[in-house]
């Protein structure tokens, strides 16, 4: 096999990014955009010791389980990875996805998974979008950018994103408009991010890098009265925020609860799926009204004030000065005072809480896609917590710590996948834990 190279392959499955699987004398060989099934004519672009990339060119016999993708930007643009695929197959890929990841990487037999839960309608789902500037002669021009490259390949001005909210896609064409109308004043400016709150549609555009900030006022201006846009922040060096119009942060509602966030403020892209999410963390807590919870990686306090409602008290802990500043508000506002929050990173605060006071009944885990670090998962097993939950956005991380707690004397009873990100590889799951 060479570089430049046409081969054909049969493709036999998909990897955990949905990549097509095949193989080429002996060689696995991935292939964006084919799906198991297919006979594919493919250029190599890539060759490593152990496996291949080739760049498809021809779909020499189709699946049935191939759609055609509404978006023209499909395949140029990094957005999504499975629009080619029909949605009832993505969903039987990421339930795969899930078990393979726990019995392959955990080593953790005999796991129940639950079919992963979909959406009813997968379509215009996302509240947030972090849109890039790009130049065009000496017009800027608003997207997002081809697969693995710092090259725009879907531009907001000519066609609308499939997973973003409508409210979100007017927004984005306003500022694409408006960018090129005022140019000179955007010079600087690297990425522009979109959020909306679900239950009170405010809206929040965030600016990030430099730009002629006098220039800024009348872009504001004009933007304010095309659009019914709530806040403008621009984020500067080492992450601080300057508002620009508006109060600075927008509010959420959520099932029953308000929960305020900033241009930095992690929130949940799907509101559908986070009230589904949510509930099934409720489910598993089973709260009378008298345990004792602990919340890691808290961010702004949402599973946090969740649980609050059923609990007796509710500690959570987070890294973001600004997330906690933020939760406490949230707390006030939503008449919760049995709930504290305590700023610092989870490997550090958790062992330290859990030595200090101990008698906890259940912690629940919400952490990056990297995992939970090794110092607080010993420590749960070291205070005989009895009861965990966690939630993921990576499997294989997740099958990681799972296996480390299987390992400390922890069962897991089931794992429930949930589908926060359609037409995308990402999958969200909740497991839970007892001893």
């Amino acid at each position: 096999m060479q570089l430049g190279q046409q081969i054909v392959l049969e493709i036999t499955d998909l990897n955990h990014a949905g990549e097509g699987v095949g193989r080429f004398s002996g060689l696995v060989v991935f292939v964006p955009f084919a799906l198991p099934g297919e006979r594919v004519r493919a250029r190599v672009t890539e060759i490593k010791k152990n496996y291949a990339r080739a760049r498809p060119e021809k779909i020499l016999s189709p699946s049935p389980d191939r759609v055609l993708p509404p978006c023209p930007s499909f395949g140029s643009c990094g957005g999504c990875q499975l629009l080619h695929l029909d949605y009832e197959h993505q969903l039987r890929f990421k339930n795969e996805v899930v078990e393979n990841a726990l019995s392959r990487l955990g080593k953790l037999k005999e796991i129940e998974v639950k079919p992963i839960w979909g959406m009813e309608n997968p379509w215009h789902y996302r509240n947030k979008v972090r849109l890039h500037v790009a130049w065009e002669g000496r017009k800027p021009i608003l997207g997002l950018y081809a697969p693995s490259s710092h090259v725009i390949g879907h531009r907001v001005d000519q066609n609308a994103c499939h997973l973003l909210d409508e409210q979100l896609n007017a927004l984005a064409r306003a500022l694409a408009r408006l960018m090129r109308k005022h140019a000179e004043a955007f010079v600087g400016l690297t990425a522009v991010s979109l959020r909306l709150a679900a239950g009170t549609g405010e809206t929040m555009v965030v600016l990030e890098g430099d730009g002629n900030h006098v220039e800024w006022k009348q872009f504001i201006k004009e933007l304010t009265a095309a659009t019914s846009v709530s806040t403008v922040v621009k984020v500067r060096a080492r992450r601080k925020e300057e508002v620009l119009y508006g109060k600075g942060y927008i509010t959420a509602l959520l099932d029953g609860l308000s929960f305020r966030f900033s241009a930095l403020s992690f929130y949940q892209v799907n509101y559908v799926q986070t009230s589904k999410l949510y509930s099934k963390v409720l489910e598993y807590a089973s709260l009378s009204g008298r345990e004792q919870v602990v919340d890691a990686y808290c961010g702004v306090g949402t599973i946090a004030l969740f649980l609050a409602r059923k609990a007796a008290r509710v500690v959570g802990i987070e890294i973001s000065p600004e997330a906690v500043a933020l939760a406490s508000v949230n707390a006030a506002q939503n008449g919760l005072n049995h709930v504290s929050f305590i700023k610092g990173a989870a490997e550090e605060v958790l062992p330290e809480l859990l030595e200090r006071e101990g008698a906890f009944d259940l912690v629940v885990l919400d952490p990056p896609r990297q995992g939970v670090k090794w110092a607080a998962l010993e420590s749960l097993a070291k205070a005989r917590i009895p009861r965990v939950i966690y939630v993921s956005c990576n499997p294989a991380t997740l099958a990681r710590d799972l296996s480390f707690l299987s390992a400390q004397g922890y069962r897991v009873e089931e794992v429930q996948p949930v589908d926060m990100f359609p037409h995308t590889f990402h999958i969200e799951c909740v497991a839970y834990l007892c001893r």
